[in-house]
């Protein structure tokens, strides 16, 4: 049953005066997606606020929310195209800056073919419905296979798993955390990120105290004793690139002590008997050694977890961005089938999304590879990791154009200085972005968006993470200043633009610009929302009577959205595989194995497990609570202490003379950075951290407060040649460096 209450505060017709300057909408710049309250005057934001009656978050948001207000009122936020000449950047009107992208990719594909104009998607794209809706239909025209997203950097390894196990990769597991009875959490910090992957709202912490009233427990298993370890009930320091074996450890665990037990799916999964055998190699004394954690507490937490009424293990970056991050989520995932904590309340679940984006999609694996590294494809996208080598390398079907969406790969990808070299080579490059960074700088034209409250927004994406089913929509709050054009409208222009140049007559080309001067007038992002709710899980579909049904009105009408109920069981009906089993030991997956064996097990029986290498740590990145990579240009996030610092043990410090508040130099087999030091005991020795995506240092960038609070990347340290071999996923976490003394602290 759909709630359809709606608050006072929101009655359109009944709302005092004073409330005609409050905005509703979703905060677009995570998954958590908190409801928010924007008062206004005029054109003028006065604040930014949580919004109560909001059906997700309840009130709740992060400080992240309030540097919307910076993005609107920023004086380096583009309102026009700008387009490179003579290597200067002028300010061009839209017609010839949407001629010349539309120009440049039609002339390169004429000449080099349809493969040398690659797309990149950056994964703000994610979080902005114009720019989804816009960018498909922009793909197939180009037909190209070079397509490349954020993806790859981040989540690949869970999308995967999902692909083999399930049989789709956006039908995606979600842990119910609102019933839960015992949490267990590798590689993640939902203190800071409010829920990756995992729509919960802000203060997630509050859910884990709502956990331990209720007689449960929350087990943090990460490198570092990060934000989110005072509010759980224990934590364990592992070392980076382990928790594979830590799982396995689980696992046998469980199923030497008699605890595995399908549930209610267990003929609807394959490979029982399989994965019950396949660790036999695995001893459980060299995982304790190996992991850094003790065999009593893998043993415990094992027995726990099995008995617990109902468990979760869930895991996000820390066990994604590494080399063996497919292991990881499968592994994690064999732990949830066994225990009977697949698709049951307070275990993992699965949302009914109202618009049913999983149709719209594709599943797919190895239908094509790369043309330099022979990297399969996986739903019709290559891993980032490629895209230079496929730029630089000449030959046929060599990357000659590139359209990049949002993004800012150059601090985001794995050797971003090398990206930024790929860059420069290219014959032409469009940015769709509203910024000139460092990313975009390296554009010969730049086509830049409206504002975040200049359009409207519904979370197409991240609702297939929810935590409840509820739906929300929030509509433009500004007109754009002067000819301003959304995401999905520059997208369509250019759409339309390359019809027209391919047109091979005066008659085509009529037919064509009629066709897609239709196509502009009738189809918009809000009808695309309102036919997909209509056709929906819970919408009228043909019937224009059914009582309670949704739709974008109904949405339009509840401000702080739409509930639609808590997660169900849906399986096996809803599973994507053909035989409607899911797959506990997927080949592709078991065969895996031996490389992890061969990295860690091997050498341990060999007795070589401790590397004589220079590069003796291992660093691991890390969020902070007031910054994501794209929202350091918001002088409210950046301000006070600088966060970009490295945190050492002081151990580790001990021995190579570092104080606190040193200047240190850290260093891996491709570059070398320098920033401060942080000495801490939250830190696992022989572990360093910093944080991801900063290095605001490069020339000719317009993004004055990022420029004044630069900092330094970790991909500039970092390899795109180490990956996970599995999934092709960039690895950002258990890096080799050495880290070395350029400047003690002063007094």
């Amino acid at each position: 049953m759909i709630n359809q209450q709606i608050p006072a505060a929101y009655k359109s017709n009944k709302r005092p005066a004073v409330m005609s300057s409050t905005h509703y909408r979703t905060c677009h710049l995570c998954e958590t997606m908190c409801g928010i309250a924007v008062e206004y005057e005029g054109d003028k934001i006065l604040s930014i606020k949580g919004d109560p009656n909001d059906v997700l978050s309840e009130g709740n948001i992060c400080a992240k929310a309030t540097g919307l207000q910076d993005v609107h009122t920023d004086p380096d936020r583009l309102k026009r195209p700008l387009r490179k000449i003579n290597g200067e950047w002028q300010e061009v009107s839209w017609e010839e800056a949407l001629d010349y992208a539309a120009e440049q990719m039609v002339k390169t594909q004429s000449q080099y073919g349809k493969d040398a104009v690659g797309s990149y998607c950056g994964r703000s794209t994610a979080h902005n419905v114009g720019a989804l809706l816009g960018v498909a239909p922009l793909r197939k025209i180009l037909g190209s296979k070079n397509i490349y997203t954020g993806s790859t950097v981040d989540q690949m390894p869970h999308n995967f798993v999902w692909h083999f196990m399930l049989g789709h990769q956006f039908f995606g597991t979600v842990p119910d955390i609102n019933r839960t009875h015992y949490y267990l959490m590798l590689g993640t910090n939902p203190r800071v990120s409010n829920g990756a992957m995992m729509s919960t709202g802000a203060n997630p912490q509050r859910k884990f105290v709502d956990i331990h009233k209720r007689g449960g427990k929350t087990v943090l298993i990460d490198p570092r004793r990060n934000e989110s370890a005072s509010h759980v009930s224990e934590h364990h320091f592992i070392r980076p690139n382990t928790d594979a074996l830590f799982l396995i450890g689980l696992i046998k665990t469980i199923f030497a002590k008699g605890l595995a037990t399908p549930g209610r799916l267990g003929s609807h999964i394959k490979g029982w008997e399989v994965t019950k055998n396949l660790f036999d190699d695995f001893e459980i004394n060299d995982i304790s050694e190996v992991t850094g954690i003790p065999v009593e507490v893998i043993e415990r937490i094992a027995l726990e977890f099995a008995t617990a009424e109902s468990a979760i293990c869930y895991g996000r970056t820390g066990v994604s961005m590494v080399e063996f991050g497919g292991l990881c989520q499968w592994l994690m995932q064999v732990v949830n089938i066994i225990t009977g904590n697949m698709d049951e309340p307070g275990g993992m679940m699965f949302p009914n999304t109202a618009i049913d984006s999983l149709s719209l999609s594709e599943s797919s694996w190895d239908r094509y590879r790369s043309r330099v590294s022979s990297r399969p494809e996986f739903s019709s996208e290559l891993p980032l990791c490629v895209l230079a080598e496929e730029i630089t390398t000449p030959g046929e079907g060599q990357i000659r154009g590139l359209i990049a969406i949002g993004g800012n790969p150059a601090l985001s990808m794995a050797n971003g200085k090398g990206l930024e070299d790929a860059f420069d080579q290219l014959d032409f490059m469009v940015s769709v972005d509203p910024y000139l960074n460092e990313t975009t700088q390296h554009a010969d034209v730049i086509l830049p968006p409206v504002g975040p409250f200049e359009k409207s927004h519904y979370d197409m994406y991240y609702h297939l993470y929810d935590t409840i089913n509820w739906a929300k929509y929030s509509p433009r709050l500004f007109k754009p200043e002067g000819e301003g054009y959304t995401d999905f409208e520059i997208l369509r222009e250019l759409f339309s633009r390359i019809l027209v140049l391919r047109a091979k007559n005066p008659l085509s080309k009529a037919l064509v610009n009629t066709a897609t001067s239709l196509v502009k007038k009738v189809i918009t992002p809000e009808r695309i929302i309102d036919l997909g709710l209509r056709f929906g899980p819970y919408g009228p579909g043909l019937n224009p009577f059914k009582k309670d049904a949704l739709t974008l009105q109904k949405l339009k009408d509840n401000p702080g959205g739409v509930f639609l109920g808590d997660l169900e069981r849906c399986l096996p009906e809803r599973l994507f595989t053909k035989d409607k089993k899911i797959d506990l030991a997927p080949e592709i997956l078991v065969s895996d194995l031996p490389r992890l064996k061969a990295r860690f097990i091997a050498p341990l029986k060999q007795g070589s497990s401790k590397d004589s290498s220079e590069y003796d740590l291992m660093i691991i990145s890390r969020l902070t609570s007031r910054t994501l990579g794209w929202m350091h240009n918001s002088h409210r996030l950046v301000k006070g202490k600088s966060v970009c610092h490295l945190l050492i043990h002081p151990e580790d410090a001990a021995t190579r003379g570092i104080t606190q508040e040193s200047t240190v130099s850290v260093s891996s087999v491709v570059g070398s950075i320098e920033l401060p030091v942080e000495i801490t005991e939250n830190i696992m020795p022989g572990v360093v951290c910093m944080p991801h995506a900063w290095g605001h240092n490069r020339p000719g960038t317009r993004i004055t407060v990022a420029e004044a609070h630069a900092g330094v990347s970790l991909n500039d340290i970092t390899n795109e040649k180490v990956i996970d071999e599995l999934t092709g996923n960039a690895v950002v976490h258990g890096i080799p460096v050495k880290v070395e003394v350029t400047r003690l602290a002063t007094a």
